[in-house]
């Protein structure tokens, strides 16, 4: 061959090689930029090779070429070092930006802050509006399902067992979660509302402490019944002091036979929202009803904090018998005789 032929065409290749290096060193470092400015969540899922991983991330729009990718990851080092999760990715990162953080696991979570006395089906609505999980996903972790569209009623199915939790051994078998969701601020993961139940169970368990069951067992009351006496309390009163005394009342009206009257649990039988019931409301057929049956209702009906728990376990011991809270100032009054209760409805309810 003509040497100087021979030249011309190691000169070309040496040319198309640099240009295809060039070319491949701007798909490397260059985001692959967007009108639109966005970000999107994207899962590396576990045992996925790094080759799949790119050719997802190409199909997805994210990156321009599988193969720059590929080149990167092997000629990097970070074969092999890619963490499975849910990654939220902008448009502003380069194939470099996208590899560091998988290699690193720089998963993304977002959080999501549950108040206290907080029911089940509140809970439901929050994940929704969040677009972390569909409602019906979620209760039917909980084991609660709502057939009309404002999820009104109560309509319990047995929740998940859960068997490792000893918080949840006093629950009776077909019961759902309510009242065991502790209130907090917890982390998402997106796609599995079972993740946040668990942890949400967990949480409470650290905090229901050893003392907390040994006064549970000297008061004679199950985990499950100081359970469901601090959701009515949580629904009830605001400061800690005057859920103590609300705690004694209502437990020496259980003690004597006196129906309990809590408002709250009326509400959680109707899907009401706002505080008082009427005369109709307080005849509903329901073992929430604590105006038609004597003792707890059949279950919590909310998810109460550590205040109202700590409470429930630890009465303030008074001679009151009534109370009501105040529309206006949220302060609790409480009373000896009926006839005082009334006069207090009259002078703070109307």
């Amino acid at each position: 061959m003509n040497r100087k032929i021979f030249t011309g065409i190691i000169l070309i290749l040496l040319l198309v090689l640099i240009t295809a290096g060039g070319l491949l060193f701007i798909e490397i470092t260059t985001p692959k930029w967007s009108l639109e400015e966005k970000e999107t969540i994207f899962k590396v899922e576990r045992g996925k090779s790094f080759p799949e991983v790119a050719e997802k991330l190409k199909n997805e729009g994210i990156i321009g070429s599988d193969l720059a990718f590929n080149v990167y990851v092997i000629f990097s080092g970070k074969r092999g070092t890619f963490k499975a999760g849910d990654y939220k990715l902008g448009d502003d990162m380069s194939i470099i930006d996208i590899a560091e953080k998988f290699s690193e696991g720089d998963v993304f979570f977002e959080s999501i802050t549950i108040p206290e006395g907080w029911s089940i089906r509140d809970i439901s609505r929050l994940v929704e509006r969040e677009n972390f999980y569909k409602k019906e996903s979620f209760l039917d972790v909980a084991g609660i399902s709502f057939p009309q569209a404002e999820l009104e009623g109560v309509h319990e199915r047995e929740g998940k067992h859960f068997e490792e939790f000893e918080i949840l051994r006093d629950r009776p078998k077909g019961s759902s979660l309510e009242g065991y969701l502790f209130p907090d601020t917890y982390r998402i993961e997106n796609g599995d509302p079972e993740k946040l139940v668990k942890r949400m169970i967990a949480n409470l368990e650290r905090r229901f402490s050893d003392d907390f069951f040994e006064a549970a067992k000297e008061k004679e009351r199950s985990v499950h019944e100081i359970i469901i006496m601090a959701s009515l309390i949580e629904k009830e009163v605001i400061d800690f002091e005057e859920k103590r005394k609300v705690s004694d009342v209502l437990w020496r009206r259980i003690e004597v036979g006196k129906p309990l009257q809590v408002d709250a649990t009326v509400n959680y039988v109707t899907g009401r929202r706002d505080v008082g019931v009427t005369i109709e409301e307080t005849r509903v057929d329901s073992p929430y009803n604590t105006y038609k049956y004597k003792g707890l209702p059949e279950g919590p009906i909310c998810n109460p904090g550590i205040e109202s728990i700590e409470a429930a376990l630890y009465p303030f011991e008074n001679d009151y018998w009534y109370y009501l809270s105040r529309q206006d100032t949220g302060e609790t009054i409480f009373s000896r005789t009926h006839d005082e209760h009334v006069k207090a409805k009259n002078k703070y309810l109307r």
